[in-house]
């Protein structure tokens, strides 16, 4: 575990934290870490303020980068990023939800050719965390063309932070530039995400070069609006059919007469509860309402293995640094557009 020497107290601290849960040794200084012989593999996960100048030192160590998403918060940043990682020729993967059971179906689907030649695809990934109905009735928010802040304590920009993940499965699936973005973006559920004057939800259309039609959504939604941590699904349509491949499909649906889930007090660092750690120490409960077959707690586990995998066969990621600037670019247009209230032209 390392970070810059001059980050915050509280970072230091939550730093020194995560190195304690995970019992790894903690170095505040990142240039010590990085000249560490040891070191096989680096995982870049600052907030995105910093992340471009974090990610080009690391980049220059020269081992393979797991990076997290998405790639920059600003444009320069993407450019850079990119130019540096592909110049040194290191492999890169973006953390995505690629790895998944039902992503990788969906894939599959397409691969066999069972679903025809693909006309569109659907994705969506919704997080159904913190207490919704809070915004105040009348709130009206008008979209910056270009973001100035992303982290913050009490929220996130969740088309930024969760929006992504759609926009990746739209991408790898169409496989295909991206030609136009169209978006919307709003407060809907969240006084936090309002009062910050960030968004809690958005929605796009995008346009491929090779005439694929794609739509993302992503958002947070309330807890008590989804039996589990709420939808997270793709649909793919072809000329030969659709078919729509859900984390939670095939379920167990459980009922029983146990008193209704509850949330508790807000965790002061995480009052959205955004992090599994302060979950467990605030005490969010688990829902059972719903027992999926396959477990979420497992993605990311798929997701490292996956990475690891293509180190040892030398394959290229399915999320490389290339992908991963392409969706960060479609982010970026999103809410360009949702600002002007207008598609976007990339190509």
């Amino acid at each position: 575990m390392a970070d810059e020497a001059n980050v915050s107290a509280q970072r230091n601290e939550w730093n020194e934290a995560m190195a304690k849960r995970y019992g790894v040794p903690y170095f505040n200084n990142l240039d010590e870490a990085l000249a560490n012989r040891e070191v096989d593999l680096i995982s870049v996960c600052p907030e995105i303020e910093r992340r471009g100048q974090v990610l080009l030192r690391c980049a220059g160590r020269g081992l393979p980068l797991f990076l997290d998403k998405p790639l920059a918060g600003t444009p320069e940043d993407l450019t850079d990023i990119q130019a540096v990682i592909n110049g040194a020729g290191v492999p890169a993967q973006m953390y995505s939800f690629t790895s998944t059971p039902w992503a990788r179906a969906a894939k599959a689907a397409l691969q066999s050719g069972e679903l025809g030649d693909l006309i569109a695809v659907h994705a969506e990934v919704m997080f159904a965390k913190g207490r919704a109905g809070t915004v105040r009735p009348g709130t009206v928010r008008q979209e910056k063309e270009t973001p100035d802040r992303f982290t913050f304590t009490e929220a996130k920009r969740e088309l930024f932070d969760l929006g992504i993940y759609p926009i990746v499965l739209c991408l790898w699936l169409a496989d295909s530039p991206v030609k136009q973005v169209t978006a919307i973006t709003g407060n809907y559920f969240f006084a936090e995400h309002a009062d910050l004057g960030i968004e809690d939800f958005g929605a796009l259309t995008i346009e491929f070069e090779n005439g694929v039609v794609g739509s993302a959504i992503g958002g947070r939604i309330g807890f008590y609006s989804h039996p589990k941590i709420g939808p997270h699904a793709v649909t793919v349509s072809g000329t030969g059919g659709t078919q729509t491949f859900s984390a939670w499909d095939p379920h167990i649906e459980v009922f029983s007469d146990e008193p209704r889930t509850m949330l508790p007090t807000p965790h002061p660092e995480d009052p959205m509860s955004m992090w599994r750690s302060t979950q467990d120490e605030s005490g969010v409960p688990r829902k059972m309402g719903w027992l999926a077959f396959e477990d979420e707690s497992g993605w990311g586990d798929a997701e490292v293995s996956s990475f690891l995998d293509c180190l040892d066969e030398d394959r290229v990621p399915d999320v490389g640094v290339d992908l991963a600037a392409s969706a960060t670019e479609v982010i970026f247009a999103a809410y360009q557009s949702a600002a002007r209230g207008e598609p976007v032209q990339l190509r």
